[in-house]
């Protein structure tokens, strides 16, 4: 057989196949493995970076493939759309390592046979680079010595970005939890796979968070985050059963922290007052927010038996569970702070200021209960106005807390015979006590307050001042001068000037 032959039972192929060459099929090296013994006898321009070069031109194919010999091939050296996700230079890497061949990058599965060639695979690299990585897709990798970010790899289509491996780290069971603070790491990876889009569909403050601001806008991210349902894994210190008692802590201390999964509509829920005001402003509301966040709605006594509730005799609450991957999130979460009969005992609780009510409640929340002429919710068990009298004798219950003594007791007591009318002097009620109008100063020393549940000022200033009949309502050993730098205005109450002549 002559050469000439052999060279056409060489390169002889399906013609479908060489039709296809340079639309996606990988050009046949082996099959020319005896026309070129040379990789620059093709591609003349790579050790120079002279793009126009890099790949042979049409007219050395059409030498054989003139239609007669063999049959023509449609093909046209590839062009670039934009730039790629791979940052490499030829004419760097042959500079910089003398010893490198086309093979040491180039041989497929390190064969030796020439013209076995396949793609670079990222192996080789890792091999001769000496950051330390132990592999390709490892946390430890650093991916800008070879990758550009994502947002500037414009040629990659939609398929090719979602067609991006999974580094072994992502797939971890805690990887939701504790991805924050590798993403804020100085030398962190994440802008290399991820656009700001990745990050906004979970982040409800995307777009406030310093991490994800640094991460660009990209259109095709965006497309293929769009219908994916966001993911809340629970926090372990959410777990505990007085979470929603101590969380205030944790959210003065770091409030960035609850931003990442909750809008300020979610915490106001129950924080209507004006005590979080500051903490909530750094918290995104409904305009703000990048994702939906976890929802919350305040428990009600119809629905407080239901879900995980634990009760420790301070608080009750309940666990946030967490969504499945793919599975919209669609749960409003119940919380209720307050254990039942809370209203009967929380006077300790908020005087030591244990729990901030201010948080929670409006100032009209509380003045509902504790301003007597506006009652709207119950307080006092049934019958309770013939049996209260021990009790607010004997200061059980803080009456003045609810009540306006001098009005809403005394309107109450008038009508029952029980308190002096207007400027009449009586002893209608201290009637066991003959003597009562010259021993009564003693008790109202001790526990004036008692007192002005049926008199008025004006009924004591009939004999106590100097309008009256001037009579001295101070024990022994009171001290007028002290009392006077206190607050003089008080003594005007009874005198017409100043007693100490000031």
């Amino acid at each position: 057989m002559s050469r000439f032959a052999r060279v056409l039972t060489l390169l002889a192929m399906p013609v479908a196949l060489w039709g296809q060459v340079g639309r996606g099929v990988a050009f046949p090296h082996a099959r020319h493995a005896r026309l070129f013994l040379m990789c620059s006898s093709c591609h003349t321009g790579i050790p120079t970076g002279d793009a126009a070069r890099s790949f042979p031109p049409v007219a050395l194919c059409g030498a054989c493939h003139d239609g007669t010999v063999q049959p023509r091939v449609q093909w046209a050296p590839p062009v670039r759309s934009g730039a790629g996700l791979l940052v490499f230079s030829h004419p760097v890497h042959l500079t910089k390592a003398k010893d490198v061949t086309c093979e040491s990058c180039h041989a497929l599965a390190d064969s030796n046979q020439w013209m076995n060639v396949a793609h670079a695979v990222p192996e080789r690299c890792i091999s001769c680079h000496a950051h330390g990585a132990s592999a390709h897709l490892a946390d430890d990798n650093v991916c800008a010595t070879c990758h550009r970010t994502l947002t500037s790899a414009v040629a990659l289509t939609d398929a090719r970005v979602a067609a991006f491996p999974k580094p072994p780290s992502h797939a971890r069971a805690d990887f939701v939890s504790t991805h924050g603070a590798t993403a804020r790491a100085p030398a962190a990876n994440c802008a290399t796979c991820h656009a700001r889009e990745s990050c906004q569909r979970c982040h409800v403050d995307g777009a406030r968070s310093p991490a994800i601001r640094a991460l660009g806008n990209d259109a095709r991210v965006a497309r293929l985050e769009l219908g994916r349902a966001p993911v809340y894994p629970t926090p372990a210190d959410h777990r505990v059963s007085q979470f929603t008692l101590l969380h205030g802590k944790s959210a003065q201390a770091n409030p960035a922290r609850c931003a990442v999964c909750h809008a300020r509509a979610s915490c106001e829920t129950c924080h209507v007052g004006d005590g979080v005001r500051d903490i909530l402003r750094s918290i995104p509301d409904a305009r703000g927010a990048t994702a939906p966040g976890v929802q919350l709605r305040r428990a009600t006594p119809a629905t407080i038996s239901t879900g995980p509730l634990v009760s420790n005799g301070a608080v009750r609450s309940t666990s946030v569970p967490q969504a499945l991957p793919g599975q919209k999130d669609t749960t409003p979460y119940r919380v209720s702070v307050h254990p039942p009969r809370f209203a009967r005992t929380h006077g300790a609780i908020a005087a030591s200021g244990e729990l901030q009510c201010a948080s929670c409640h409006a100032q009209r929340f509380c003045s509902d209960c504790h301003v007597g002429e506006r009652v709207t919710r119950r307080y006092h068990p049934a019958n309770f106005v013939s049996t209260h009298a021990p009790q607010a004798y004997g200061r059980e219950s803080d009456c003045s807390s609810c009540h306006s003594t001098e009005a809403f007791c005394r309107a109450c007591h008038r009508q029952v015979g029980l308190a002096a009318k207007a400027n009449i002097r009586s002893t209608v009620f201290h009637n066991a006590q003959s003597l009562w109008l010259l021993q009564h100063g003693r008790a109202a020393r001790q526990d004036l307050t008692s007192c002005t549940t049926c008199h008025q000022q004006t009924y004591c200033m009939q004999c106590h001042s100097d309008l009256g009949s001037r009579i001295n309502p101070h024990g022994p050993g009171f001290d007028a001068a002290r009392m006077s730098s206190k607050n003089p205005q008080l003594c005007l109450v009874c005198h017409f000037k100043n007693p100490l002549g000031k």
